[in-house]
């Protein structure tokens, strides 16, 4: 599933081709994944497009906001000419929308776990009510992330690092790159991990999530931005590897039902 840094890299190109452009009209090919209501999107600007979480935001003039969830193989493709995009060049399109100045932004979805859905202002709020901080924010402070390590700990550092209600955007690849990086065994419970260890974390989450972002995500399966795939892939120390950058063997078990690579010599 795409995280923060991917979808935080494709709001970024969508904020340079949609931005301020009005819907003219709306394809939806596959109604399990781009609700009817997405129709009426249709006549409305485009005045905000940002992030919160894995998901993405497009505001529209009249208040409403698209909503959109990746989840593990949604992507979208722009197209600045006339020239449609059709179902048989693009198999896994689920919908089209034009835009005023006759570019197309089209949304795939392979496996279609993902949404694309209009909501009003309230229902917006109620979708986002249980999402924790955003790592790359003001509020993000050492101090905050203190306070939520207290509240959880007896939990795995791993677990708590993906719990979308304490942190949002960190998923499994980023986890266990931030940890490895801290130098901490994903099985370590947070109450057993020093006050040094903790601000070590804290600077890692901050610094790998912007190195991400600067590689425009990480591509090991099927995410793609708008411009093709992304390079942090490059940079991954455990996540999909045999061994880590000193030559360790990398062990991987399963943890919270999740796959998990760490170096049994680096984190500790």
């Amino acid at each position: 599933m795409p995280e923060l840094p991917e979808v935080e890299t494709i709001i970024q190109q969508l904020q340079q081709k949609i931005l301020n452009k009005t819907i003219t009209g709306v394809d939806i090919l596959d109604d399990s994944v781009v609700q009817p209501s997405v129709v009426k999107a249709s006549g409305q600007e485009i005045t905000e497009v940002y992030r919160r979480a894995k998901m993405l935001i497009f505001k529209l003039k009249n208040g409403y906001s698209l909503l959109t969830s990746l989840r593990m193989t949604g992507h979208f493709r722009y197209n600045n000419s006339k020239l449609l995009h059709n179902k048989e060049n693009y198999p896994f399109t689920v919908g089209k929308f034009y835009l005023s100045d006759g570019s197309i932004l089209s949304h795939h979805s392979i496996r279609k776990f993902g949404f694309i859905k209009l909501l009003n202002k309230k229902e917006l709020e109620k979708e986002f009510a249980k999402l924790g901080v955003e790592p790359l924010s003001e509020e993000f402070t050492l101090a905050t992330f203190s306070h939520l390590l207290t509240n959880k700990k007896k939990s795995n550092v791993k677990g708590f690092l993906m719990d979308q209600s304490q942190i949002v955007g960190i998923g499994n690849i980023y986890a266990q790159e931030i940890l490895y990086h801290a130098r901490i065994d994903p099985r370590k419970r947070i109450i057993a991990i020093s006050p040094q260890k903790k601000e070590k974390i804290y600077h890692e989450i901050k610094r790998v999530l912007a190195l991400a972002i600067a590689k425009k995500g990480t591509t090991v399966e099927n995410y793609s931005n708008l411009e093709g795939s992304g390079h942090f892939q490059e940079e991954l120390a455990v996540y999909n590897q045999v061994n880590c950058p000193k030559n360790h063997p990398i062990t991987k078990i399963k943890l919270g039902g999740r796959g998990t690579s760490f170096c049994r010599k680096c984190q500790n």
